[in-house]
């Protein structure tokens, strides 16, 4: 699956230093929390049991909105309200969680590839 995502103009900090600690420029930064998103937004489309089809094409929103702020808010706010809608009972804690934890899977991906 490829979700096209745009690299970010400008700094923006990070909720976690995993990346600041090896990413040489912004734009590898961007790209860890791209791939950050992607795999937050492929978690919860399977739990709301998307079609696959639809994977996607929710892959890419959650990432767009993440530009909506400054932070992992607006991301979480997305997650927790589609999650929540579709009937999946999930907090806002569990979901910051989750996001952490895909955070340090992305890091570990992307220094893969690096």
């Amino acid at each position: 699956m490829t979700v096209d995502v745009a690299s970010r103009s400008g700094a923006r900090s990070v909720s976690s230093r995993g990346a600041r600690d090896w990413c040489s420029d912004a734009d590898t930064r961007d790209n860890v929390l791209a791939r950050r998103n992607v795999l937050a937004a492929l978690w919860a489309g399977r739990l709301m049991q998307l079609p696959s089809p639809s994977l996607e094409g929710y892959a890419a929103a959650v990432h767009q909105v993440d530009f909506s702020e400054p932070g992992d808010e607006d991301v979480i706010e997305k997650l927790w309200g589609d999650l929540n809608r579709s009937g999946v009972g999930i907090t806002r804690e569990q979901v910051r969680g989750k996001l952490r934890e895909f955070y340090r899977e992305a890091i570990m991906q992307t220094r893969e590839t690096d």
